[in-house]
């Protein structure tokens, strides 16, 4: 006897045919609402002659939320004062009178640019850096790097901070473009250590690495257990590839792998992948007597070499491995892909990973004893 029982034909029609009308539903609702795209900050262009002091205010304002980032951390979620709930001409001038100030600001406006500026001179109560007792700001100066605002976007801002609590605004109106200043012959040295590195560009800002730090972004202090080497370098290179969950998109700069040399980008992926512990020298480059073979591992260590390509059996996976490198190129390929690395990009193998100004820093002495090194790995 078959006790199976088959559904009708008719419900099984009336069946597809509800779902099939389910789903043109959500596709149409879906269509209807209003998409949202997320943008990365851009720089404003500011109209000098068309320029209104209502306008200047409404640029402030702008860049409140958008390049300066201030709103990431001066909101209601108490990761700093809520500048939106505060009259802040009022607190200015509430800190000029605090014994713990330590600036030379003389009214609210030269207060207001001093703490975008050099913010260590006053830190508000319970707002520090955790494990400073409230001596050392967490914010980071915003006319430098990574923000880098102008006086024009600085003073805008201040605009923007006095008029939404309709105090009057003091700051002018820009009239012109700042000169820029005449190119020095200095160049910015390299941080040589990971305290430099974290310090140079404010990751303490947003992250908790070295005992302190922020919330805006995950805790850097377990990193090597969670993620390998190459992991570690692609999401500084680039931030919003993976985010972390919890966090959002769009806060880490896009550009910050960009603004480090070489040798800083190393130190902090090393830093990372040891599980905080850092070594100047990767493990794999044993002391040698020979001049050369010294000069060649002091390069392949302050240049990270290893954070991508593997040499002398130890390395990243980010770029090809460089252990038979002297079997596929002769000496000019070599030298070729390290000055302009996104020439002839290796099959399997991303282009722009590599910095376009690795040679830059290179002394003629070390690029040639790279080559020579390389060459001979057959």
């Amino acid at each position: 006897m078959n006790n199976e029982i088959k559904a009708p034909r008719g419900v099984l029609v009336k069946s597809m045919g509800f779902s099939l009308a389910l789903a043109l539903l959500f596709t149409l609702v879906a269509n209807l609402l209003p998409q949202v795209e997320g943008e990365a900050p851009v720089d404003q262009k500011v109209d000098l002659g068309a320029l209104t002091m209502e306008s200047y205010v409404a640029l402030g304002e702008t860049l409140f939320s958008g390049k300066g980032t201030c709103s990431l951390c001066h909101n209601d979620l108490g990761r700093a004062p809520d500048i939106l709930a505060l009259n802040m001409v009022e607190v200015a001038n509430q800190h000029l009178q605090d014994e713990r100030y330590k600036g030379s600001a003389t009214d609210a406006e030269s207060y207001l640019h001093e703490s975008l500026v050099d913010p260590g001179m006053y830190v508000v109560k319970d707002y520090g850096k955790k494990g400073s007792n409230d001596t050392i700001s967490p914010m980071p100066a915003v006319d430098k790097s990574p923000i880098e605002l102008s006086e024009i976007e600085i003073n805008a801002i201040i605009a923007f901070m006095q008029a939404k609590d309709g105090h009057d605004v003091t700051v002018s109106l820009p009239t012109e473009e700042p000169v820029a200043e005449a190119a020095s012959p200095e160049v910015a040295e390299s941080a040589d250590t990971i305290e430099a590195v974290v310090a140079k560009y404010s990751c303490q800002a947003c992250h908790v690495i070295l005992g302190s730090g922020g919330d805006l972004g995950p805790a850097l202090e377990q990193v090597a257990g969670r993620f390998t080497r190459e992991e570690i370098r692609q999401g500084i290179i680039a931030p919003d590839a993976v985010i972390a969950e919890g966090f959002p998109p769009g806060v880490m700069p896009q550009d910050l792998a960009e603004q480090m040399t070489v040798k800083e980008l190393g130190i902090l992926v090393d830093y990372l992948a040891g599980g905080g512990e850092f070594s100047a020298v990767p493990p794999t480059a044993k002391p040698s007597d020979d001049n050369a073979d010294s000069r060649v591992e002091a390069v392949i260590s302050n240049f990270g070499c290893q954070a991508c390509h593997v040499i002398s059996g130890s390395g990243g996976k980010l770029g090809p491995g460089l252990d038979d490198i002297g079997a596929r190129l002769n000496a000019e390929q070599i030298r070729q892909s390290i000055i302009d690395p996104n020439a002839v990009i290796a099959k399997g193998f991303s282009s722009g990973v590599m910095p376009p100004n690795y040679s830059e820093q290179m002394s003629e002495e070390q690029l040639d004893a790279l080559v020579v090194f390389l060459l001979e790995r057959k």
